[in-house]
Order: structure tokens, then C-alpha cells, then sequence
């Protein structure tokens, strides 16, 4: 496991993620080698979540190529090597990207 992606880890909980999930990838995608999903019960989480990231970006804790916010429900960061997916909770299950991420490369 990359350790920005412990940190991104730690830092989804303490911001009230919930259900953290991580998947290696193996080499199976030619730009992420990790994936995080979770989730939060209110979309104002979300908020929280990218404020936090972009104060680790600004002192240097992590480098961010994208933000992508979708609809209220789903934020997407894009860390390089390391991709995160946060969602209001019932964006996750409708959405289900854990059981895509599960089979990748299979």
C-alpha cells in the first residue's frame, strides 16, 4: 500500500468517512496503481474532505492533479498513482463501484 494512501486514509476518517475502502490495483491500469472508495452520510462532508486535501496539497503532503465534484454526491480526487472516490452513502450503492473495482482486471 502507497503511504499517501494510508494518510489519504486516515485523513477520510477522521473527516467522518465511513466503509474505507482500498483497492490495488496490480499494475492492471496504466495511470493508478491504488483506489480508495468511501462514504459520508451528508454531502456538506464532502466539503470538509476536499478542504482538508487541499490544505495537505498546499503544505506539501500530497499533490493533487484533479477535483471533480459530481452532483453533491460524489467527490473524485485524482493523486496520480492514487485515485479517491468519496460518496454520500446512497451515491455508493446506487453507483456501486466497489463490485467494478472488485473484478477489475479479472
Amino acid at each position: 500500500m502507497l503511504e499517501k494512501t494510508r494518510m489519504m486514509g486516515n485523513l477520510l476518517d477522521d473527516k467522518l468517512a465511513e466503509d474505507i475502502e482500498v483497492f490495488e490495483l496490480d499494475g492492471k491500469h496504466p495511470e493508478f496503481d491504488e483506489v480508495i472508495v468511501a462514504s459520508v452520510q451528508v454531502s456538506r462532508n464532502l466539503e470538509g474532505i476536499i478542504n482538508e486535501i487541499k490544505k495537505y496539497e498546499k503544505e506539501g503532503k500530497i499533490e493533487v492533479k484533479s477535483y471533480d465534484i459530481k452532483n453533491k454526491e460524489w467527490i473524485l480526487i485524482d493523486c496520480y498513482d492514487l485515485l479517491i472516490h468519496v460518496f454520500v452513502k446512497e451515491a455508493r450503492a446506487f453507483y456501486d463501484l466497489d463490485s467494478l473495482l472488485r473484478n477489475y482486471g479479472k
